[in-house]
């Protein structure tokens, strides 16, 4: 499969990025995500922005009382990172479960969050999908997977969007002449068709984490086909603040791979706090979790086995981030 031809502009500063975007170009960050869909005639940009040379997004800094992660810091630095490793156990577990480390090295924070989803019936050849009347995410009016579906049941999966979004990290989002901050969760629209809120020519320039207590820790469990290569399909973040005797105080618990974008669980938190791990309701938690998730045959194992998984993928990730350093990586 061959690349669709294109202009590539290669900035060096955000403000040249953002007037070079105005004409409607894409911005590229690692590509790991948009040169795939663009060799299968998914994307057809007639301009990338590349971000490679725009130094400013690349860091991991200590910044008022948190951490800055500028969004062109591969996962490598990611993974490798002291700060990252010691206050925030659910990323650096989430960027060492992405793929495989060749990949970690071009892969980046920006790119990983805002990855496109993904359906068996549309990730595919433009060969292949031309047996088939174009899906609705592919400009078509047909759901393959849920043939009388009239919406996109195509699945967000991002590994660093739930652990951020757990951790309740807020995104930077630039464009030229103003810029906002947005909680994780609000950069998605829960539409597949459009997963993200952003607007025309806004990009995520970089994510805040504000350092945690000492009491709090996190973890992200996954469940893949391979030890490594695969996309989620399912993951959970969990981050829990427990106090001196072991009684959660609080918690966070967001799902990832279940639908468009990343879910929060409502009301977990509650069923929690004031109990340690085994005085916890486990049985209201599985029925908590699994309550609202609709998954479908569009990935590589059957929805109903998914959706079996999901709150025993939850139920590692909320018992991993009440151990010591959250727990064992992902295998």
């Amino acid at each position: 499969m061959r690349l669709p031809h294109f202009d590539l502009h290669q900035p060096s500063t955000l403000e040249e990025a953002f007037s070079l975007m105005e004409g409607g170009a894409l911005a590229l960050a690692g590509g790991t995500d948009l040169i795939p869909l663009m060799k299968y005639g998914l994307e057809v940009p007639s301009t990338l922005v590349s971000l490679k040379r725009v130094d400013c997004l690349k860091s991991i800094a200590r910044r008022d009382g948190g951490v800055f992660i500028g969004a062109m810091t591969s996962l490598a630095e990611l993974a490798s990172s002291r700060i990252i490793s010691e206050n925030f156990a659910a990323l650096f577990q989430a960027a060492r479960s992405v793929a495989a480390p060749p990949i970690w090295n071009v892969a980046t924070v920006g790119g990983n969050i805002c990855q496109d989803s993904r359906c068996l019936y549309y990730n595919q050849s433009r060969a292949w999908r031309l047996e088939k009347p174009a899906c609705l995410k592919a400009g078509g009016n047909v759901c393959h997977a849920v043939p009388k579906g009239k919406k996109c049941f195509s699945v967000y999966s991002g590994d660093l969007a739930p652990a951020l979004a757990a951790l309740g990290a807020m995104a930077r989002v630039e464009k030229k002449g103003g810029s906002r901050s947005v909680s994780i969760l609000e950069l998605f629209s829960s539409n597949g068709l459009r997963p993200f809120t952003l607007e025309k020519e806004e990009i995520v320039t970089g994510v805040e984490i504000a350092l945690p207590a000492k009491s709090t820790n996190s973890s992200y469990r996954k469940m893949r086909a391979r030890p490594s290569v695969d996309y989620p399909l399912v993951s959970a973040a969990a981050c829990v603040t427990r106090d001196g005797g072991g009684k959660i105080e609080k918690m966070r618990l967001v799902l990832g791979a279940v639908g468009p974008s990343p879910a929060l669980v409502y009301g977990a938190g509650r069923l929690f706090e004031g109990n340690t791990l085994e005085e916890a309701d486990w049985e209201a938690f599985s029925e908590l979790v699994g309550k609202d998730v609709r998954m479908v045959d569009n990935l590589s194992y059957p929805g109903s086995y998914r959706k079996e998984m999901v709150p025993i993928i939850a139920a590692r990730a909320v018992r991993a981030a009440c151990g010591p350093g959250g727990g064992e990586e992902n295998a």
